[in-house]
């Protein structure tokens, strides 16, 4: 018994999974960026539980706008969240179109520094606070999927990047670059089996 698997619905699963995992990754990452509870400190002098955000500092009363000790944080996850979606875009691109899986090294770098850089502006944050709130947890959370996300993207890309040297007549448009490189693939290899 003999059998076969379809390498593109293999590819293409694992492209929805790590785009759904990134995408995943943006909505927990922007959805901490708005919130304002970062920092929640049950003890402070006047006996009020405050709530520190990256924007607000919140009481029970009211929230004041104070956003000049993290304008790096904020800055660092707007780049962030910016790379994560051109990341989702192109990593759900590279199910269907031939762009992403030609060039299969732009992908996983994108989702790299996109991650890396919400890493950083967490250990930014956590410098000058205490990171006990369901926001900064959201941050973590966002992490560990952008982080699960390129290990898929980088497995999906490596396996393009094999087929994209064995068979290049599956990364072309139009029929005529196809039919081209169909023929110049099939020269080298009688080529090859002529030398052997």
């Amino acid at each position: 018994m003999t059998v076969v698997t379809n390498e593109k619905k293999f590819d293409r699963f694992w492209t929805v999974t790590a785009g759904s995992l990134s995408l995943l990754a943006l909505v927990f990452t922007i959805i901490a960026l708005r919130t304002s509870s970062w920092t929640i400190n049950e003890y402070s002098s006047d006996g009020e539980v405050q709530w520190h955000g990256l924007f607000y500092t919140c009481n029970r009363m009211k929230c004041t706008l104070q956003y000049d000790n993290n304008f790096w944080v904020i800055f660092l996850t707007i780049l962030s969240a910016l790379l994560l979606l051109l990341a989702t875009i192109m990593i759900f691109l590279m199910g269907v179109h031939s762009f992403p899986r030609r060039h299969f090294y732009i992908t996983p770098l994108i989702e790299f520094f996109g991650v890396l850089l919400l890493l950083v502006s967490l250990v930014l944050y956590a410098r000058q606070s205490l990171i006990n709130g369901i926001s900064a947890r959201l941050i973590i959370t966002a992490i560990v999927l952008g982080y699960t996300s390129l290990a898929i993207v980088v497995f999906v890309a490596g396996r393009y990047s094999i087929f994209y040297k064995k068979n290049p007549a599956d990364f072309h448009y139009s029929k005529t670059e196809k039919n081209e490189a169909v023929k110049r693939v099939e020269e080298e290899q009688a080529m090859e089996r002529g030398e052997n």
